[in-house]
C-alpha cells in the first residue's frame, strides 16, 4: 500500500502549501508530452506568489474556476462554435478587479483580481472587461468529468477547504520550451514546491472526495432479522454518482479481515424481492455472512449517465466500495468479486487482498 499512502501524502503536502497561498505544480501528460502548470489558490494570491508564476512561466495567468461560477459572473468562454475538444481550455474574456489596480499588468494588479475572483461575494460589477487575467471555465465536476490540469487546480484548491478558484501558468524552462522531466524534478526540489499528478488528484476524488464531504455519506442503519440470526444493514449516499449503496454486516469486527462480497445491481433492481436468480445467489452470500461473518457491499446503478464521467465505471465502483468500508472502520479486507481486477493501488488505509472472484456478480452494464 506504500505507492497509495504516498498518493494520498502527495495531496496533502499540496493542500497544506495551498492554505499557506504556495504554489504547487500539477503535472499532465508523459515523457515529451509531459506538461506541468503552476497553481496558486486564487483567494490567498499573493504579489510574491504571483510575480514568481510570471518569472517561471508563460506568463499568462489564467484563474480556473467552475462555469457554474463562471456565469454568475457572467464570463462565458471567449469564443463559441470554434470546434474546440474536449482537451481545448475554455478560455473566458479577460478581466480585472474594478477597483484598487492601477494599470492591471503588475503582479500586485493580477494577484488583486485573483482574489476578487475568488471572493463569494463578487458580482458582475466589481470586473472590468477586457483585462490582464483570464477566467478558465472547467467542468462542473471537476476531474472526474474533465480530466485536465485546469480542472486538478480547482478541485485541489477545493480538497484544501478554499473557493473552487486557481491562478494558473504553463512552467517553462530558461528557452522557452516546456520544462520537463529531470530538470521538472531539479525545479520543483529547488523551490521546494509540491507536485502532483494529475492522476494523483483523480484517485483522490474518487476515493476520498472533494474535501467537503467524503466520497459516500451513511444515511441509514438498521438491524434486518432473518431466521434465527440478524443483520446490520447501513445504507449509504454516492455524493459523487448519485447512487444509494447498501452495506449487509454479518458477524464481524473492524479489528477481524472479513471476507467482502461485491454485488452490484441486477436489472430486477432488489435482490431482496425478486424472483431471479440473483436472489437464489444473494440470499446464499446474505445466510453465510450471518453465520460466518463477512460483508456484503450491494451497488445501485448510477442515476447520472456514464459518459458525464472521464474514468470507467469499474474506477467509480472501486471508489464507492473503499469508502464504505473505511468508513465503516475496516482497514483490512478480503474481496470477493473486486471491479476491474485487483488494484493494490486504489485506496489508502485500505488493504486489500483478493480470493477467488466469484463469476455470479458481474459489473452491471450501466456502470
Amino acid at each position: 500500500m506504500t505507492d497509495v499512502c504516498d498518493l494520498k501524502q502527495r495531496i496533502q503536502s499540496a493542500t497544506n502549501a495551498l492554505t499557506t497561498g504556495g504554489p504547487v505544480l500539477i503535472v499532465s501528460g508523459a515523457d515529451d508530452q509531459e506538461v506541468a502548470d503552476v497553481l496558486i489558490p486564487a483567494a490567498l494570491a499573493s504579489p510574491r506568489w504571483t510575480a514568481w508564476a510570471v518569472r517561471y512561466t508563460s506568463g499568462l495567468l489564467c484563474a480556473a474556476m467552475r462555469s457554474t461560477r463562471a456565469d454568475e459572473l457572467e464570463l462565458p468562454a471567449m469564443v463559441w462554435g470554434n470546434g474546440s475538444s474536449a482537451t481545448t481550455p475554455a478560455f473566458g474574456i479577460g478581466v480585472d478587479a474594478a477597483a484598487g489596480v492601477g494599470t492591471g499588468i503588475s503582479a500586485t494588479d493580477r494577484s488583486r483580481t485573483a482574489r476578487v475572483l475568488a471572493s463569494p461575494q463578487t458580482r458582475p460589477v466589481d470586473l472590468t472587461r477586457p483585462g490582464h487575467v483570464l477566467p478558465l471555465r472547467t467542468a462542473p465536476r471537476g476531474v472526474i468529468e474533465h480530466r485536465n490540469s485546469a480542472e486538478a487546480a480547482v478541485d485541489l484548491c477545493e480538497i484544501a477547504g478554499l473557493p473552487p478558484v486557481a491562478l494558473t501558468a504553463t512552467l517553462l524552462s530558461d528557452d522557452g520550451t516546456l520544462l520537463q522531466g529531470t530538470e521538472l524534478a531539479a525545479f520543483a526540489r529547488v523551490h521546494r514546491v509540491p507536485v502532483v499528478q494529475l492522476q494523483d488528484v483523480v484517485h483522490y476524488r474518487l476515493h476520498h472526495g472533494d474535501g467537503h464531504v467524503g466520497r459516500v455519506r451513511q444515511t441509514a442503519t438498521r438491524i434486518v432479522d432473518v431466521p434465527d440470526r440478524s443483520m446490520r444493514v447501513v445504507d449509504f449516499d454516492d455524493e459523487l454518482t448519485g447512487a444509494h449503496h447498501t452495506a449487509f454486516i454479518g458477524s464481524t469486527t473492524p479489528a477481524a479481515a472479513p471476507t467482502v462480497y461485491i454485488v452490484f445491481e441486477c436489472s430486477h433492481r432488489d435482490p431482496l424481492v425478486s424472483d431471479c436468480g440473483c436472489r437464489h445467489e444473494f440470499e446464499t452470500r446474505r445466510a453465510q455472512i450471518a453465520t460466518e461473518g463477512g460483508i456484503i457491499v450491494y451497488l445501485r446503478s448510477y442515476p447520472r449517465p456514464a459518459n458525464q464521467y472521464t474514468v470507467q465505471g469499474h474506477e467509480l465502483a472501486q471508489g464507492s466500495i473503499t469508502s464504505i468500508l473505511t468508513h465503516l472502520g475496516f482497514t483490512t479486507v478480503m474481496v470477493c468479486g473486486w471491479p476491474g481486477g485487483h488494484d493494490p493501488t486504489s485506496a489508502c488505509a485500505l488493504d486489500l487482498t483478493p480470493t477467488v472472484r466469484n463469476p455470479a456478480y458481474k459489473t452491471a452494464a450501466s456502470l
